[in-house]
């Protein structure tokens, strides 16, 4: 609630542009890395009221001098104002440190080391990513629409994404033979339904077991061969839940999935990928509660290509924290 007000409010964004050098971080990683960066981020967070004990969450919005002095702090939960005076705050305290502490280069910065890999997440080599927006929907006078809820925010879009190694990417490469059907690898059809067929636009979700998939069918067929592409359209269904018995359980997803994949001949990759699952979603996990819906309810999920030209368009999907369960989804 609080971000999504505190980082649409103009003055808070020229502050954070302005005033500040923002960066993002996944609290998740941070307070687990054993490196430089882990370190740092340790010695700040325990400069603050969170001090993780019991190997709790550090989370929250932190205004920080590049040598590590904590100038304020507040949880990302807050409102607004608090945001606004948070900022005010630690540009004033910053303002009244030494001139030599605040020139360009006062700080010099020791090398890195090497990461922590248990906790360093980078695209797979060669790989494909793919963006992932979750959407809650509604139907009026017969046509979807976009829907609302209770919770702040929670009728925008969801951000994920979707990663693919090499070897799974290509195994979607289709046979240049019109009418070709295929399956989508197992990893893949196993990851999707798992870590993407989610309703998180209200908070973090607890995503799907592999005992939750109850379905998931996801079929390729080669509609259109050109000298210079090849289209290939997507279609299947999946159904996630809880518990075996459909009326007994508390939270699933059935949905079909439609979608068109653009292969490029001369260039031996996809250059088009746009698909979307629609269904109805009901129940809820314990940090995305509020605002739930009561009943079964349309949700939708996007799949698209982005553009790579961006830092956030390599942020890590949120189900890779477990990344060996993430590739290898059971």
């Amino acid at each position: 609630m609080g971000r999504v007000s505190a980082f649409a409010d103009p003055e808070i964004i020229k502050l954070a542009t302005e005033k500040f050098i923002p960066v993002t971080v996944d609290d998740w990683y941070q307070r687990r890395r054993q490196d430089a960066e882990g370190r740092f981020f340790i010695k700040v967070a325990n400069q603050g009221p969170r001090k993780g004990q019991g190997g709790s969450t550090r989370q929250g919005i932190y205004c920080l001098t590049a040598d590590g002095e904590l100038l304020a702090y507040k949880n990302a939960g807050n409102s607004s104002e608090a945001t606004r005076e948070q900022l005010l705050l630690a540009l004033a305290k910053f303002e009244k440190l030494p001139t030599n502490r605040r020139l360009p280069g006062a700080v010099a910065i020791e090398p890195f080391g090497k990461p922590d890999a248990n906790y360093q997440r980078t695209p797979p080599e060669n790989g494909l990513i793919l963006r992932v927006h979750g959407r809650i929907l509604d139907k009026k006078a017969g046509e979807i629409c976009n829907a609302s809820c209770d919770f702040p925010g929670g009728g925008k879009a969801s951000r994920d994404f979707l990663w693919l190694t090499a070897k799974e990417w290509k195994a979607l490469i289709p046979k240049p033979e019109l009418g070709f059907s295929y399956s989508l690898p197992v990893s893949v059809t196993k990851r999707i339904a798992r870590f993407c067929l989610i309703d998180n636009t209200r908070g973090e979700p607890e995503f799907w077991k592999g005992t939750d998939v109850r379905k998931a069918d996801f079929g390729l067929k080669v509609t259109s061969i050109t000298p210079e592409k090849i289209e290939v359209s997507l279609v299947g269904n999946a159904l996630l839940a809880d518990e075996a018995d459909l009326i007994a359980s508390k939270r699933g997803y059935e949905c079909s999935l439609i979608g068109r994949l653009t292969f490029d001949i001369a260039k031996g990759k996809f250059t088009n990928i746009d698909a979307v699952a629609l269904g109805e979603y009901w129940g809820a996990t314990t940090y995305t509660q509020k605002g739930v819906r009561p009943g079964k309810n349309l949700y939708g999920v996007a799949f698209s290509l982005p553009p790579m030209d961006r830092p956030g368009d390599r942020v890590s999907p949120q189900a890779a924290r477990e990344w060996n369960e993430y590739l290898r989804p059971n």
